[in-house]
């Protein structure tokens, strides 16, 4: 199986900006602006990672009357689970071709979703194209979807302040079997995955910066959260 690389990490926090701003303070680790979601009121900052990965820094900015109800009730858990204190909401993993990414899907039983991604301040748009796409397979048990990007060099570029040299490793609460599983022995080994007892999904990064210090940025996993969310409404 291929080892895939990590695209992105989402941190759920109750304000945009300050959350962006709390974490350069911690870490020395800049951010840009991503855009915001077309389908969802969220809008998020984007923290450029070696590797063409990045973290989203992500919250509700909006709560419009017309929304749907789903879409009205995922925007109050999120803004519930952040109200309580910044949350690691996803992990994701990314392919290299639409190949790749059927297989993804027909493997873990899912489908290719292609969606309307972020509007950016430069007026330009992105596409959304990820797989096996249901939250309830992935998201809520603490798994990450699978992603097919093409806007590689539309990335912005940040000078961080702490610059960073690569990827160290991930903590994840997960069952070591359902998560080999998940995403291959492969890529296992290559994120260099740790797993924790406790709450599934994403708990932290480790960074490697250029001095050679280790950056860690840690949170609490929205995984279990979302696990409820899903339940209430199958």
């Amino acid at each position: 199986m291929t080892a895939y690389e990590l695209d992105h990490v989402t941190l759920g926090v109750s304000h945009l900006y300050d959350g962006a701003e709390r974490l350069r303070r911690a870490t020395g680790l800049r951010s840009a602006e991503g855009g915001w979601l077309t389908g969802m009121p969220t809008a998020h900052r984007v923290v450029p990672l070696p590797g063409g990965a990045y973290i989203n820094v992500e919250s509700v900015i909006a709560r419009p009357a017309e929304l749907d109800p789903g879409v009205r009730m995922f925007a109050g858990w999120f803004e519930d689970v952040t109200a309580a204190g910044d949350h690691w909401m996803t992990w994701n993993l990314r392919v290299r071709s639409r190949a790749e990414l059927q297989a993804v899907a027909d493997r873990l039983g899912g489908e290719v979703v292609t969606a309307p991604g972020a509007n950016r301040p430069d007026g330009t748009t992105t596409t959304t194209v990820m797989a096996p796409g249901n939250a309830a397979m992935t998201w809520a048990r603490g798994l990450p979807n699978f992603y097919l990007r093409d806007d590689q060099a539309a990335q912005p570029r940040v000078e961080h302040e702490r610059p960073v040299t690569k990827i160290a490793w991930l903590e994840i609460g997960a069952d070591r079997a359902e998560l080999v599983d998940h995403v291959g022995a492969e890529t296992f080994e290559f994120l260099s995955l740790r797993l924790v007892d406790g709450p599934a999904g994403l708990r932290a990064i480790g960074l490697t910066a250029a001095d050679g210090d280790e950056i860690v940025i840690r949170a609490d996993s929205a995984a279990p959260a979302l696990a409820e969310i899903a339940r209430r409404v199958a």
